[in-house]
């Protein structure tokens, strides 16, 4: 199956967007002048591939709905909503596409006539230098119409059109995309504050039980039981947490101020951030690659892009053509201005067509001509990129979803042995089995194993994200 589907049913300026407003009224109307592009839009040396080469049981068609939904997180969903709201950089991409929008309706009257409406009115009179002889007052007063249209007998404007209003429909692609884009960006910034949340609590639990440890050992100190090395080392082992802490506070707070800024907010460090991970589901369906060049908008965006440039290229080969423009002008002459509106004893027309052929001007329309044809190439690779990035995305984060699968369980099970072992440890301290050299690595490893966990989990999250951003999955926020 060659890369690039026919999106002339497809591509109709029907994908969703957060911006119901504006495309509710004006891609309607750009819908309706769609043209399906020509059959012959270039060989893609690419082939899409029939399955995912990461992905060995059956392939469920995906749900391009909303896979925040996945997460099971009110807070989350709420949070989403605020940002499709207030974060400025999709402000600036929603401006970026009332511009383009707009562009696309201001080239649209080309296709149509221009009409001038104009009306003059005059008086004169002349007299000799005695100012006794005076001629009668000369009045004269005009009201015209004038129609000019370049008939479009080769369909060179119609090209320039479609290619505007292909431009037109990768601007609402691209606006889709940075909606997925400061989604993905919002939710991954919500779970990193989890995780610095986790281990900022996890530092406050290890502090406070390594104090307690130190009061012990220095009480057994002071009653000859254990030794000024344990308390020397327990002393510095609760030192480094103390230090630690302050790190991991920092972190935290950096996170959720970092959240605040894209949710349009002032980094007050005022939002309160939940304590557990959600739990995720095993695997989703991820449907089959070639519903991927559909699905995902900037491949949608790099598809509509390369159609707006052979329809340039259509438009700059007609260039040589004769251009034909028709010319229709109306209107009255009276000496009295209540006389212009008898059109019928008043009446002045004319009527012309001209056609003007291009002889000579240097080579500049050979050159924009391939000027034309270089773009298109140039977006014909573009193409062929964007989609294999895609696929690269998606095996990438269908690959990873695995491995931290793995890993999760392993660390999991890692940080509750450590756990126990640490416990066990202090034990047999405490018995006399074993020095606090011993201890303290215990304890240092629980500690590493537990941070590693909350790390993965994180992780975990933050690539189920990635597969749902690489599949060009959707969402849904409340207005």
């Amino acid at each position: 199956m060659p890369l690039r589907p026919d999106f002339s049913q497809q591509s109709k300026l029907k994908r969703q967007t957060a911006k119901s407003g504006l495309l509710g009224v004006v891609v309607f109307g750009l819908a309706g002048c769609v043209s399906t592009p020509p059959s012959k839009l270039g060989e893609l040396d690419a082939e899409v591939p029939t399955e995912w080469s990461s992905r060995s049981e059956q392939q469920v068609a995906f749900e391009a709905s909303s896979w925040m939904k996945d997460f099971e997180d009110p807070k989350l969903e709420s949070i989403l909503a605020e940002a499709m709201e207030y974060n400025y950089d999709l402000k600036r991409a929603g401006a970026r596409l009332d511009a383009a929008l707009a562009g696309t309706r201001f080239n649209r009257s080309e296709l149509y006539p221009s009409v001038i409406l104009s009306g003059n009115g005059s008086e004169s009179r002349r007299s000799s230098a005695s100012g006794i002889n005076q001629t009668p007052t000369n009045k004269s007063y005009g009201l015209n119409a004038r129609m000019t249209w370049e008939i479009d007998l080769w369909g060179k404007v119609r090209n320039g059109y479609k290619g505007d209003l292909a431009d037109g429909e990768a601007a609402v692609a691209d606006y889709e995309a940075a909606r997925l884009s400061i989604a993905a960006q919002v939710a991954k910034a919500w779970y990193s504050a989890i995780e610095a949340n986790q281990q900022y609590e996890l530092e406050v639990r290890t502090l406070e039980a390594l104090t307690e440890s130190s009061r012990i050992i220095e009480e057994n100190f002071a009653n000859g039981i254990a030794r000024a090395l344990d308390v020397r080392l327990i002393r510095a082992n609760v030192a480094s947490s103390r230090s630690a802490l302050e790190n991991r506070r920092r972190n935290r707070d950096a996170s959720i101020r970092s959240l605040e800024v894209l949710l349009g907010r002032y980094p007050k460090k005022e939002i309160d951030v939940v304590s557990e991970f959600p739990d995720l589901k095993a695997s989703i369906p991820v449907g089959l690659p070639s519903e991927l060049l559909l699905r995902r908008p900037d491949i949608v965006a790099a598809e509509r892009r390369l159609a707006a440039a052979e329809q340039r290229k259509f438009e700059k080969s007609k260039a040589r053509l004769p251009n034909v423009n028709l010319s229709l002008s109306r209107g009255t002459s009276a000496k009295d201005f209540q006389d212009i509106f008898e059109l019928m004893d008043n009446r002045i027309w004319s009527k012309s067509l001209s056609v003007a052929q291009t002889v000579f001007r240097g080579g500049r329309l050979k050159a924009d001509y391939q000027r034309a044809i270089a773009t298109y190439e140039q977006n014909v690779a573009n193409y062929s990129d964007t989609v294999l990035t895609a696929f690269r995305e998606v095996e990438n984060a269908l690959s990873n979803q695995d491995s931290f699968a793995v890993d999760y369980e392993a660390l999991k099970v890692a940080a509750s042995e450590s756990i126990e072992a640490e416990k066990l440890a202090w034990e047999e301290y405490s018995s006399g089995l074993t020095g606090i050299t011993t201890v303290l690595d215990s304890v240092r490893r629980a500690i590493n194993s537990q941070r590693a966990f909350i790390l993965v989990a994180n992780r975990r999250i933050q690539s189920r994200i990635d597969l749902y951003l690489a599949l060009g999955g959707g969402f849904e926020t409340e207005s």
